[in-house]
């Protein structure tokens, strides 16, 4: 066994005891295999992460045991595309066992797991390609996992999911910039409006200010299949040779807000003001603007007192949050790596270079959550998780390849400090569909099937209604419960009705007969007058 290292710091939050986070360094208990890029994800299905370790010479699994050991197994294949720069893990093709997408300096491929997850073969792609990040995500949101990979030297390249297996090099699913310098991408709702938004953070080597290819931009969905281009209207069109940005709720306001670290100028700090615009207060959060040159940059609360921390590749490797958007800086004697449970005990741990750093907890309480989509792709990757309690509330959303290069648990994570119980978990999913679970367990992990609890009518008040799927071809479901008999108008976008129905015993409505484009449905609920958008196809 490997020498056992124990690393420690510990702070004061606010008025309650210290809160340690050590981390104990546990690497005898994994295989020692070949390493490029770290991933920290179930690659089997049973909610527990893995330590995945891809090479030219094979896939290194450790999968992580209920009693806390790990079954290390290597899969021997020449892979023909190592990810020496970025790879992404989530099931494409629906057949519950995780596949991955690879980036390296000339190509990209896709690993698929065989039926029962004992074999992997690679799908490898002929375009050039300098990958950077590489996301797995539904671009198109048809319900299955497509992917988007950063291009160093070129217009980053979209495959699009035909289906299984069959993905397909599509640049018209999303239009990104002509340009090289594409660092960086992480797809996020930003503006809070149900759909998933794509934040590119951009640097392009030799490049001096000003240079439009060192420019990061922010594609707004705009819930046709379409995108545009919008940072600078949001104060995020940053010049200063990015590398990496994380979006998470830092202050639990119920929005995403950013940080980015830079290579030049300062690294920023964006709070976002709940509309999806942004403003840079890196000056009041006691992070270094000036701590320049980190290539990674991540986000998790390590400590489980309920506020994101910053973990990153500067001087100061954890930022720890103080709960009023300052942060505390704190060395490790580790920079990056993948971050996930590897001990299933609620408390999150970072696997980078082939060492196994276990996070040694603290007396605060925590709660997972694990996603199974049923309409929307079966990882959940673009679902939003929150819960509610005396905290107020806190969000999550699943998202593959985050970062620069790593790609992290699937599992939505959160601490709760002293707080012993939660009132409630809401799960809105890419379809529409929107799950609430009343007063779960704390200190456990849940696993939520898509349409298990469909959110009451009484809540209509906090949550609204969502449509599903949407865009559609067809029909359109609603996510509140009983409307059956509710009358129902289409609007077009000049304002006309165009189509009276009645929501029907399925809760649904046929849209079928519409043509193509933007429309509007318009009904009563709770004596109030709502309309919600929807694309038909």
């Amino acid at each position: 066994m490997k020498n056992i290292l124990l690393y420690g710091i510990a702070i004061l939050c606010g008025t309650s005891l210290m809160a340690q986070v050590t981390f104990t360094n546990q690497s005898g208990l994994i295989g020692n295999y070949p390493d490029t890029s770290e991933v920290a994800v179930d690659m089997n299905g049973d909610y527990l992460d893995d330590y995945v370790r891809v090479s030219s010479s094979g896939i290194g699994i450790d999968y992580q045991l209920p009693d806390g050991t790990f079954n290390s197994v290597f899969y021997a294949m020449s892979i023909q595309n190592p990810p020496t720069w970025s790879v992404a893990a989530a099931d494409i093709d629906g057949n519950g066992y995780v596949d991955l997408v690879l980036g390296n300096g000339s190509r990209v491929s896709f690993l698929f797991a065989n039926a029962d997850g004992t074999g992997y073969s690679e799908t490898t792609f002929p375009e050039y390609i300098f990958s950077q990040r590489s996301n797995l995500v539904d671009i198109d949101n048809d319900g299955d996992l497509d992917a988007f990979v950063c291009h160093d030297v070129d217009e980053s390249h979209p495959y699009r999911n035909d289906g299984n297996q069959n993905m397909v090099f599509d640049q018209n699913l999303i239009q990104t910039i002509d340009l090289a310098g594409n660092y960086a991408s992480v797809w996020v709702d930003f503006d809070n409006d149900g759909d998933t938004d794509m934040y590119l953070t951009k640097c392009r080597q030799g490049s001096v200010p000003g240079d439009p290819e060192r420019t990061n931009a922010m594609y707004r969905n705009n819930g046709d299949g379409t995108y545009t281009e919008m940072a600078a209207s949001i104060n995020m069109a940053d010049n200063a040779q990015s590398w990496t940005t994380v979006f998470e709720d830092f202050d639990n306001d119920g929005d995403f807000d950013a940080f980015t670290v830079n290579h030049d100028d300062q690294n920023r700090f964006y709070e976002n003001d709940g509309n999806g615009v942004f403003t840079d207060i890196i000056g009041i959060t006691g992070i270094d603007p000036n701590d320049l040159g980190a290539w990674e940059n991540q986000a998790a609360d390590f400590n489980n007192d309920g506020y994101v921390d910053i973990f990153s590749e500067m001087s100061k490797e954890l930022y720890l949050n103080n709960g009023d958007m300052t942060f505390t800086g704190y060395d490790l004697p580790f920079d990056e790596g993948a971050i996930g449970d590897f001990n299933n005990d609620g408390f999150l741990d970072v696997v980078n270079n082939g060492n196994l750093y276990i996070n040694d907890g603290n007396s605060n309480n925590w709660v997972k959550v694990g996603l199974e989509g049923v309409d929307s792709n079966i990882s959940g990757i673009g679902a939003r998780v929150k819960i509610y309690g005396d905290w107020g509330i806190q969000i999550r959303e699943v998202r593959s390849g985050e970062g620069f290069s790593h790609s992290n648990s699937l599992n939505c994570h959160f601490g709760i400090a002293t707080n012993t119980s939660i009132d409630k978990i809401v799960v809105e999913w890419p379809s529409g569909t929107v799950d609430e679970f009343m007063n779960p367990d704390i200190n456990t992990q849940h696993i939520i099937v898509e349409g298990s609890y469909i959110l009451a009518t009484t809540d209509f008040e906090i949550e609204g209604i969502n449509l599903y799927p949407n865009p559609t071809i067809d029909i359109i479901n609603f996510s509140l419960r009983g409307l059956e008999n509710t009358q129902v108008n289409i609007i077009d976008m000049n304002g006309r009705i165009v189509l009276k129905t009645i929501i029907s015993s399925e809760n649904n409505i046929s849209v079928s007969s519409l043509k193509s484009g933007v429309y509007f449905v318009q009904l009563e609920v709770e004596n109030k007058t709502v309309s919600y958008k929807f694309v038909k196809r």
